[in-house]
């Protein structure tokens, strides 16, 4: 797989061969059924596969509304997981104030035909693009000239079916990163999850902290996210930790510190590594979530904390051993 920041870089001129677009913010089981649609195209026809995909979520440029912490996916990690679909280019558009003036014709002249030079462009049957969102997948043909290029549109109700292996659809509403946003902030972990197709996950570095947790026997990594990066409900979660290429397990709080004093104004990511005693200060921990546990609570005093946490370890060791994750 090749990423691209450049539209002109001399690798794209000579065709994307099947093309596809979007924001693909959490890349859920609808993107990844639909992804690889269009790696089973460009194989079948001897072509690349190609994603273009933008470096700013457009709603965050757009939208003055949306928070800071919004994003399913960083960069990084919507890039990896793209990858694993199978597509062999992604390319990362700067979404601008200039970009997002452009209309959905522009577009297609410019980018898709212009630049790209695609030969198919697959688009969900609900996608659309250009200013005002004036393009879709019903008068996307009347842009295109049709001996260059043809259009390939998905129901992306089916996709989800295919992906989630199901004859029925298991969620009251359609797959979309909007719903998963919602889900999680309302701590439906499981649910966030099973649209997802995998454990939500953040990644930051580990920072210096209070060091209470280690004077009731809980020493934590306190863990700078990535700014814009979307923090589950406040609460305790089970959660399984990469760190230098090896696999661990813990508890992780997400909230204001509550304990005994005034709370922060902002929440902290704090995690408790079962069974570790390395020094890993400004190290980079992944965390993926895998049980939400309880909601964030205020105590009285420490051995009121301490005796929660202890019943926090005993019930995430418990769920960990009946899943044999290891």
């Amino acid at each position: 797989m090749a990423i691209y920041t450049d539209i002109s870089h001399p690798d794209l001129a000579a065709g994307a061969g099947v093309v596809t677009i979007g924001s693909f913010d959490g890349v859920h089981c609808g993107h990844q059924a639909l992804l690889r649609q269009v790696a089973a195209l460009a194989g079948q026809r001897r072509y690349r596969s190609t994603v273009i995909t933008f470096a700013t979520h457009p709603r965050m440029l757009l939208d003055s509304s949306t928070p800071k912490r919004w994003l399913l996916n960083t960069p990084d990690e919507k890039n990896e997981l793209l990858a694993k679909t199978g597509i062999d280019d992604i390319v990362v558009l700067p979404f601008d104030w200039e970009m997002s003036q452009m209309t959905a014709n522009e577009f297609v002249q410019k980018i898709i035909l212009g630049k790209l030079n695609a030969k198919y462009w697959v688009v969900g049957e609900d996608h659309s693009f250009g200013r005002n969102r004036d393009g879709n997948a019903e008068n996307i043909v009347s842009m295109m000239d049709v001996q260059q290029i043809q259009i390939v549109k998905v129901n992306l109700m089916k996709c989800e079916y295919l992906s989630l292996n199901k004859d029925e659809h298991p969620f009251a509403e359609k797959i979309s990163s909007s719903a998963i946003r919602t889900l999680l902030q309302k701590g439906e972990l499981d649910t966030a999850n099973k649209m997802l197709g995998y454990e939500y996950s953040l990644s930051g570095k580990v920072m210096p902290g209070n060091q209470i947790g280690r004077s009731i026997g809980f020493p934590t990594a306190n863990i700078e996210p990535h700014a814009d990066k979307l923090l589950p409900k406040n609460g305790v979660y089970g959660v399984r930790i990469d760190l230098d290429g090896d696999r661990f397990y813990g508890m992780t709080y997400i909230g204001k510190r509550t304990v005994v004093r005034d709370s922060d104004d902002i929440p902290h990511v704090e995690t408790h590594i079962f069974d570790f005693k390395r020094d890993i200060y400004g190290k980079i921990l992944r965390l993926s979530f895998m049980y939400r546990i309880r909601n964030d609570s205020r105590f009285d005093n420490m051995e009121q904390l301490q005796a929660r946490l202890q019943l926090d370890e005993l019930q995430i060791r418990e769920k960990i051993a009946a899943c044999k994750p290891f």
